[in-house]
């Protein structure tokens, strides 16, 4: 995460960090696909920004082991110690977490690859994240974004509890600032933003069974809290949605995408 964090949707420190778990096997394969894409090497350094738990810092670190480095930053501190202990079992030690809003680093220009996942969806002023972000870019590194288009997440048949979610959902990202489909303008804040060889991929979890069908529900009870705060609907009104869509889950006849994933990269020039 970056800027205030009572600004950010999604409920942060121990539950979240369970939530990001889920996730991070949804996007393992694809995530994993941009990175072979990006042609780390051994000795780069990466940063990861919003890494959350970790889970792509990690990937980061064993793409450019052993000289290399990957170092992640977050706001959530809870989060950042689950991270550092996990990644010492793991036994990485080409990592580094940092507790840190990146817009207020502005330290020399240090990294290979800058990264950064499902950020920029909460933030109102993603050119301004992006070009922070550059700031801690060398000549002619990379800059690699994944973010929503929340716009084209779906479930087959239809769910009643599914529509009411979204719409939950894209209602209290937007009270906030951010933009549920910002997957779409990734693109085009790069371009203009300078970067160069400019990329695209679209990826989209879906499923019949498994973690990719239970993340609405898990997303659901995670913004619960900020539903609550904006007086969206009761608590009762927000277990009932939980329970139906873990129901519409648990029903193998049943399709459900996640938002689709929007993936960018570019290389900043050299000059």
């Amino acid at each position: 995460m970056m800027g205030d964090s009572k600004h950010y949707v999604i409920r942060g420190g121990i539950e979240g960090r369970e939530r990001l778990r889920i996730l991070a096997r949804v996007m393992h394969e694809s995530t994993g696909t941009l990175l072979n894409r990006l042609e780390l090497s051994d000795g780069q350094l990466c940063l990861d920004v919003g890494c959350g738990g970790g889970d792509v810092t990690r990937e980061l670190a064993n793409h450019v082991a052993p000289a290399g480095k990957a170092v992640g930053t977050d706001i959530d501190a809870t989060k950042l110690e689950i991270a550092r202990e996990e990644s010492e079992e793991a036994r990485i030690e080409n990592i580094e977490f940092r507790l840190s809003n990146i817009c207020e680093a502005l330290g020399a220009p240090e990294f290979d690859v800058v990264y950064s996942r499902f950020l920029l969806t909460h933030l109102s002023d993603p050119a301004g994240a992006v070009k922070s972000f550059l700031r801690q870019l060398r000549p002619g590194g990379i800059l690699a974004l994944e973010d929503i288009d929340f716009s084209g997440s779906f479930t087959y048949p239809d769910s009643g509890a599914f529509r009411k979610f979204y719409d939950l959902f894209c209602t209290v990202v937007r009270n906030r600032g951010g933009d549920p489909n910002m997957g779409q303008r990734l693109p085009l804040i790069m371009k203009e933003c300078g970067l160069q060889a400019i990329q695209v991929s679209l990826v989209q979890p879906t499923g019949l069974v498994g973690d990719v069908k239970r993340l609405n529900a898990l997303t659901m009870e995670n913004i619960a809290d900020t539903v609550l705060a904006d007086q969206l609907a009761t608590n009762e009104e927000i277990d009932q949605i939980v329970r139906e869509l873990y129901e519409y889950a648990a029903d193998e006849r049943t399709l459900a995408g996640v938002p689709r994933v929007v993936q960018v990269w570019g290389r900043l020039p050299f000059a």
